[in-house]
């Protein structure tokens, strides 16, 4: 997804935003929220005993000595196994919607934390999380924020980068989102001269770990 989004453009667009609002807007994109290493283990389980059962198959009624296909059998089906694991797909069909949506919101509120945006001294901040492989957007402010009809903002942002995002226009997705959010959120949180500190740095953070 780098290739598809110019960082630079959505850095300028958050200034631009905290320009004009007294708000803290994080965006964060990660690859996946989900704990999948154990998948290309067990993809590799379930190869294995179709090598070794196609091994007892094809040599039931021969002479031919079985034992180099059994040692390679391992090998080959770990190889396999692990390749067709790097396919997003195959990690969603192995974990449930509802554990893929569970482990997504604790990478969100976890990456919330690190970066403490629990710490803005107004409590006006918000993080626009995006897991890939889940396909999972997450609108998480600060719990203490004070914003009447946040639920109905929340759904409506993620509307408006949802739409963008289902035609693979990534970038765009993260500049409309934006946009919508100055213009719901400048009335209620004015930027003044007073409140020009920016405690948060205005970068999209790829998220690796």
């Amino acid at each position: 997804m780098k290739n598809k989004i110019d960082s630079t453009k959505i850095e300028n667009a958050i200034a631009e935003f905290e320009s004009k609002v007294d708000f803290e807007l994080v965006p964060v994109i990660t690859n996946k929220s989900s704990y999948t290493d154990h998948i290309g283990w067990m993809i590799s389980l379930i190869l294995l005993l179709i090598f070794v059962s196609t091994i007892d198959l094809f040599f039931h009624n021969s002479w031919a000595s079985k034992t180099n296909y059994y040692i390679a059998a391992p090998f080959l089906a770990v190889i396999l196994g692990h390749l067709i694991d790097k396919s997003d797909w195959v990690d969603r069909f192995f974990i449930t919607k509802a554990e893929r949506s569970r482990q997504a919101h604790e990478k969100a509120q976890r990456i919330f934390f690190l970066k403490q945006l629990h710490e803005v001294k107004t409590h006006n901040s918000m993080i626009l999380f995006v897991s890939i492989m889940e396909k999972k957007i997450i609108v998480l402010p600060d719990p203490r924020l004070n914003l009447v009809g946040l639920d109905l903002l929340q759904k409506n942002l993620i509307k408006v980068i949802s739409h963008e995002f289902k035609k693979g226009e990534y970038e765009a997705g993260f500049l409309k989102a934006i946009a919508f959010l100055q213009v719901e959120l400048a009335p209620h949180f004015p930027k003044n001269k007073q409140n020009t500190e920016n405690e948060v740095p205005n970068k999209l953070i790829w998220w690796n770990d």
